[in-house]
């Protein structure tokens, strides 16, 4: 039996860890010693996922599943019919879901288990939808040795009971503004990946190994390195349904775009990568303070530089009622003027594109070159 104890000193680590505000990363490193505590544990792997696409955007593992085995694992994932996939959780509204749950205590039933967990001495495993009402935020993924009993369902409810205190915390590492590394050191243009069938490079540009080297966190010492999980569930998404977008937060703090694009029937991959346009990196700022859909749009007036009166006129609603949705924005952002909500939602993606005399479009927007790996690659 679990031992309430320990599950509510769990719950007070995690509440303390999410106070020191850490990146991603470390919160979930740190999670693995705190949930291991609750119940025996062999591996844990966090996942941050892009809201709008639930692509794998970044994460930590820790006695995962070894790079040997990743790509037959993204074929599953991204082409194939498996239980507890995330999109399936997503719409029929669970949060936590085990592998031996989903298989009536028979794991062959699932390719995951069947071609990639028990080959390499892997059992049971429990999936974690970090969550609010609003969005996705990421996942855990939480391992058994294929030599111990697998989870019970009063351990899967204890991590559930575990999972919105994890999902403050990292719902608040979407705000960190921690750019560590100059604009000015980028390139120019976007970067080219180009990948085979099977999986390895065929060519990348000067500002594609640029941006990779964004996504690694250190330097690629040669173009057949370690690519970044992001990047490989990215082209397995897109080998199975044409085209993949995600939204990325580089080692520098800057949120990057994605979009890999099949070649051909045999599978090639083309990847575009470049600094996300700030209608996409405001969107996910927004959905992380938790403004409703009505202040998202005062919001978004507020930033197009509109007075009340005109987005009164614009929603059709009331000044009183625009002022009372612009305070609860400011209250929820932490700011308390629209010049310093423009800072924190937008000018600081903004700002770059203004340096770089980039033109804009007649929509508001930043106009960029075109993202077509078709015209990229001639």
């Amino acid at each position: 039996m679990l031992n309430g104890t320990s599950l509510d000193r769990a719950l007070a680590r995690i509440e303390r860890l999410c106070r020191e505000l850490p990146d991603s990363v470390t919160l979930f490193a740190r999670l693995n010693a705190i949930v291991s505590a609750v119940f025996p544990v062999d591996g844990v792997c966090g996942l941050t996922l892009d809201p709008a696409t639930l692509l794998h955007t970044g994460g930590f593992h820790e006695k995962g599943v070894p790079h040997s085995h990743l790509p037959r694992l993204l074929e599953i994932e991204h082409g194939e019919k498996d239980v507890n996939h995330f999109p399936e959780l997503v719409r029929y509204g669970r949060t936590t879901a085990g592998l031996w749950q989903a298989t009536r205590d028979r794991p062959h039933h699932s390719a995951r288990y069947r071609d990639v967990y028990e080959p390499v001495g892997m059992g049971d495993e429990i999936r974690v939808l970090l969550r609010d009402h609003r969005a996705v935020w990421g996942a855990l993924i939480l391992h058994r040795g294929g030599d111990r009993p697998p989870f019970t369902a009063e351990e899967a409810t204890a991590v559930s009971l575990l999972a919105p205190s994890i999902t403050r915390g990292l719902r608040r590492a979407y705000l960190r503004h921690d750019v560590t590394v100059a604009d000015t050191e980028a390139p120019g243009t976007s970067g080219l990946l180009t990948f085979e069938p099977d999986g390895g490079i065929n060519r990348i540009t000067a500002g594609g190994q640029w941006w990779l080297d964004q996504l690694c966190g250190t330097r690629a010492a040669t173009a057949s390195a370690r690519i970044p999980q992001p990047l490989l569930h990215a082209c397995a998404r897109a080998r199975t349904t044409g085209e993949a977008h995600v939204q990325i937060r580089g080692r520098s703090g800057r949120w990057l775009s994605l979009v890999a694009t099949r070649l051909d029937e045999h599978g090639r991959i083309a990847v575009i990568i470049q600094p996300s346009h700030p209608e996409h990196t405001v969107g996910i700022m927004m959905e992380a303070y938790d403004l409703t859909p009505r202040e998202q749009q005062v919001a978004q007036l507020v930033i197009y530089g509109m007075s009340d009166t005109e987005i009164a006129k614009r929603l059709t609603i009331s000044t009183h009622t625009v002022r009372d949705h612009l305070k609860k924005v400011f209250d929820k952002t932490g700011t308390n003027s629209r010049g310093r909500l423009l800072h924190v939602l937008y000018f600081t993606h903004y700002r770059p594109d203004i340096e770089a005399g980039r033109a804009m479009g007649t929509r508001g927007w930043f106009t960029t070159s075109s993202s077509d790996p078709a015209q990229a690659l001639r």
